[in-house]
């Protein structure tokens, strides 16, 4: 059984939703940024989140976790196939959520918290900023009026691109995300399994 190294509102989201999603079943451990068990330190030394174990299996990357999965359990509608109109934006998001948006989150999270008090606002911060800002606003100029990034329908790279909606409040950007990127996530948080994968400790 898949077991995900998780902590509310990190990208192991992403990871519990896609298998609520497709109905995979997968067991939690603590995944600690402040605090980690040393169960997690062995599985990922870099202490990043999340952390998947498949066996004899280890893994860091939400993004490649999740199509481990698709690959593994699947076939799965939250997968685009080469063959299928919208493969090619299906590609460009399910990777542009976290190398192209959240991946600016990290040094912002890191210096809201962790950084001395003079240094919590700084050049730094303003461009991350708006960088997350600028690329939201690509997503939500391609949506357009479509509910979904790719294909017509919900898939993997709707859970990778929606991310961001939830984690910005530990980025202290929450009131900056576009009101479209809002309504697109509010509507995907509507569904069972995001609601599932939400409420898991």
């Amino acid at each position: 059984m898949l077991k995900i190294y998780h902590s509310q509102g990190a990208r192991s989201l992403r990871v519990l939703w896609l298998c609520e999603e497709m109905g995979v079943p997968y067991e939690t451990a603590e995944a600690s940024f402040f605090k980690p068990s040393d169960e997690f330190k062995a599985v990922n030394p870099l202490r990043t989140v999340p952390a998947m174990t498949d066996g004899d299996v280890s893994m860091i990357e939400s993004v490649a976790m999740m199509i481990y999965i698709m690959s593994k359990h699947g076939p799965t509608d939250l997968e685009v196939k080469p063959n299928e109109p919208g493969y090619a934006d299906y590609l460009q998001y399910l990777m542009f959520g976290e190398a192209g948006i959240a991946a600016y989150g990290n040094p912002l999270v890191a210096t809201r918290f962790l950084a001395p008090d003079d240094q919590k606002q700084n050049w730094t911060v303003e461009y991350l900023t708006n960088a997350i800002v600028k690329r939201l606003e690509f997503v939500c100029e391609r949506l357009g009026d479509k509910q979904y990034v790719a294909a017509n329908r919900f898939t993997a790279a709707d859970i990778s691109v929606s991310y961001i909606v939830n984690a910005a409040k530990f980025g202290g950007i929450d009131e900056k995300i576009p009101a479209r990127m809002r309504a697109y996530y509010d509507n995907l948080a509507q569904r069972p399994a995001f609601q599932r994968a939400a409420a898991v400790k």
